[in-house]
């Protein structure tokens, strides 16, 4: 490989370990070698498919949406092809990968969290299983090139995850825009999760009548009082 496109190996796919609020750490992320051909990306959606005995068909409740996993293969090289000839060992870069992804951090007390970059994709996530496998050996036996194939869960950094959970708090005062069809108690239902404070949002919001509300419009949700 020639030197600028050794040059361009900062650029490639990053692992960087991070806290729990996602700042990365002073430790020095994995690098890829050589970036991944694709990356595969899983959502699952939850239903409860449990049918009532006697009963032909179900309609399937929903329960939640997982959070995503996605799979990447990496390939390790130690021939020295991408490096301008240095020749790092396969055993060594993964080492390296094992080190960022599932040695337990003596703070966390748990495998890394981690921060997985490459161009325009970047996720919060931890390590959720991985398969090295060798794929050539030198004539002593040492392997000199490898896959990995890794596979890791999105997760929301405790930060993140507490401004979100703040910002859909119903203790909160949320200004909602009115579409067409939209119906009162099902938009208070919405935010307060109790279509019973109708009557009362209509009377925040001085509504001669709330059940045609005006398309184009906001309506206000004021804090629960009794909260």
């Amino acid at each position: 490989m020639d030197t600028q496109s050794a040059a361009m190996l900062p650029f490639n796919l990053k692992i960087i370990s991070t806290d729990e609020n996602g700042i990365p750490s002073l430790g020095v992320p994995f690098l890829a070698m050589f970036n991944p051909e694709n990356i595969a990306i899983n959502e699952t959606v939850s239903w409860n498919e449990k049918k009532p005995v006697g009963q032909a068909g179900t309609d399937p409740t929903f329960v939640g949406i997982q959070p995503r996993t996605f799979t990447i293969e990496l390939t390790l090289d130690g021939t020295g092809v991408n490096t301008n000839g240095v020749k790092i060992p396969v055993t060594a870069q993964v080492l390296l990968f094992r080190a960022a992804t599932t040695s337990i951090n003596g703070t966390l007390h748990k495998p890394n969290y981690l921060l997985i970059q490459y161009g325009l994709f970047i996720c919060n996530c931890c390590l959720k299983s991985s398969t090295v496998t060798y794929t050539m050996f030198d004539m002593f036996g040492l392997p000199i090139r490898a896959k990995i194939s890794a596979t890791f869960t999105e997760r929301t950094p405790q930060a993140l995850g507490g401004i979100l959970s703040m910002l859909s708090s119903p203790d909160l005062t949320h200004t909602v825009p009115i579409k067409q069809w939209d119906l009162l108690p099902l938009l208070t239902y919405r935010i307060y999760k109790d279509q019973n404070y109708y009557l009362q949002v209509a009377k925040v919001n001085k509504l001669k009548n709330f059940r045609k509300l005006t398309a184009g419009s906001s309506l206000i949700f004021p804090p629960i009082s009794n909260k």
